[in-house]
């Protein structure tokens, strides 16, 4: 009884902490945690009393006020307080605060500082991506089954604007920078000691678009259609008569990773001497009868890199900051009657393990370390030139790691590479996403580890079974759903052409190729 008694004599002792109004914060951590035995938090809105009196009551005692964004400290209630010597606000912002008001009674103001810095710079940067690239919205067409009717979805489209340079100003244009975005800002003043782009006015953003000049690459000389290589554009199934027609006027083939380019196609084609593919991978391309048959490839190359390590952290934003689904809550009317949305997680500090680091793996390692993200990674050998550590088993990789992005090659060795021992090994906590190939991971082990919270959620931009996606993702809200469109951009097309006819043109021209997988 006298500890008790003690305790409460103690609380009472404590400085007095006014709170107008309830503070998330304190919901989620817990009032124990922070300051129950440094302070006395007296709840105005707890109380039975009206405010006026509540703080008339309680007025002498006073020290301090507690707000968050939603309550207004103004001049009338600072007025009942004559105690109160500093004003502490859980907001960056401080509109909600009569700031005149307390410079004339020498109050103390205090906010948030830098404390949201890195996680708003993070969502502000994943909402740009998702924009961009129409992630949400593309979730939302997988999830209605439009994918399997409809077809693909539209392609989503880089100088970026920022207005107010401050401290998550600058963790945005970090970020930014590790995407090769040209920033430009405008703020209260120019900041002497920063080399990007000075507006005293942010009128000029939106007349900043980047124009693309297209260039006429009709030749002057006049060509008759027989006089000109053939090239054959495969559209799957080839029709025998017509590839027999043509079989020794064909020198290259042109196509896509929907096309397999297989044996028996090639042995009705005795001319061929190149394949090109306009995809990265080339799992569609029987290699080794090319490479029997003296028939050089080509791919994509490193035209899809930026564009698929965009996608890849954007989605591995939207898993972890629950940006899809928190678009989806919003829409259907629940933050007004449901309240606020769960939180999402960091993505500063997280070990992401990227599996496959040739030119799209290195891409997302740049940005994922302007996250501030730890990257490990495993691919076929270990890179001489990098600092990263090195997993040549997946399942120890998964083991060290917070989250998985999938960005390597279908083969034979990779297909169902990201097995069950995969998933336990990266856990409950764990995120993977998957920009590869659908068949790199086991499908259905995936699903069940999803829907039974053995994982923490996925990113998937590619399935098994194609445009088929398995009905139990429809329903979850840890995961967002991508039509198979990560590398696919306006301009990342626009590139593919020029390399496609620039392999085309090498090939004719005996020069050398300029993305070749085979070169004979």
């Amino acid at each position: 009884m006298a500890v008790s008694t003690d305790c409460h004599k103690a609380q009472q002792d404590f400085p007095k902490v006014l709170i107008l109004k309830p503070i998330s914060f304190i919901a989620h951590v817990g009032e124990q945690h922070y300051a129950s035995n440094k302070f006395t938090f007296l709840k105005a809105y707890d109380s039975s009393l009206p405010l006026h009196q509540f703080l008339s009551t309680h007025s002498p005692s006073i020290k301090a006020i507690l707000a968050s964004v939603g309550t207004p400290i103004t001049a009338d209630i600072l007025q009942l307080l004559p105690e109160v010597g500093v004003v502490v606000t859980t907001s960056v912002g401080l509109n909600q605060v009569d700031l005149p008001e307390c410079r004339r009674r020498g109050i103390k103001v205090a906010n948030a500082g830098s404390v949201f810095s890195d996680d708003v710079a993070d969502f502000a940067v994943g909402l740009l991506i998702d924009v961009l690239r129409k992630v949400s919205a593309s979730d939302g067409y997988v999830r209605k089954g439009l994918w399997a009717t409809k077809g693909d979805y539209p392609l989503g489209s880089k100088r970026i604007g920022i207005v107010g340079l401050g401290n998550i100003g600058f963790a945005v244009a970090k970020r930014l920078e590790a995407f090769g975005c040209g920033i430009s800002y405008n703020s209260r003043k120019r900041k002497p000691h920063v080399s990007y782009p000075f507006y005293e006015s942010n009128f000029p953003f939106p007349l900043m678009e980047d124009q693309e000049e297209q260039q006429d690459r009709t030749s002057d000389q006049n060509h008759k259609p027989q006089d000109l290589p053939q090239v054959l554009l495969l559209k799957p199934p080839p029709v025998l008569s017509f590839l027999t027609a043509h079989a020794d006027s064909i020198q290259a083939i042109l196509c896509s990773g929907a096309a397999p380019v297989t044996d028996d196609l090639l042995q009705l084609l005795p001319s061929v001497r190149l394949v090109v593919t306009a995809s990265a991978g080339t799992n569609h391309i029987d290699l080794e009868a090319c490479h029997r048959r003296g028939i050089s490839v080509t791919n994509a190359g490193n035209v899809f890199s930026d564009d698929g390590a965009d996608a890849a952290v954007g989605l591995l934003i939207d898993v972890l900051r629950k940006i899809t689904a928190s678009d989806r809550y919003v829409r259907q009317g629940l933050w007004v009657n449901e309240g606020d949305y769960p939180l999402g997680s960091k993505l500063r500090g997280k070990r992401v393990g990227i599996v496959g680091l040739g030119g799209i793996g290195l891409e997302i390692a740049k940005r994922l370390e302007a996250f501030g993200c730890n990257v490990l990674y495993n691919s076929r050998k270990k890179k001489a030139h990098l600092s990263y550590p090195f997993y040549s088993d997946v399942r120890q990789l998964a083991a060290n790691s917070d989250a998985l992005i999938i960005c390597c090659a279908l083969t034979d060795q990779t297909r169902h590479m990201i097995d069950k021992d995969v998933f336990l090994a990266l856990g409950k906590e764990g995120v993977i996403v998957n920009i590869g190939r659908g068949a790199i991971v086991d499908e259905k082990e995936m699903v069940r580890c999803l829907v039974h919270g053995e994982i923490a959620g996925a990113g998937l931009d590619v399935f098994e079974n194609e445009p088929d996606v398995p009905k139990e993702l429809f329903e979850l809200d840890n995961v967002v759903l991508s039509p198979h469109r990560a590398v696919f951009t306006p301009e990342s097309f626009m590139a593919l052409c020029e390399l496609v006819v620039g392999n085309l043109e090498a090939f004719f021209s005996n020069s050398p190729l300029l993305s070749p997988v085979i070169d004979v």
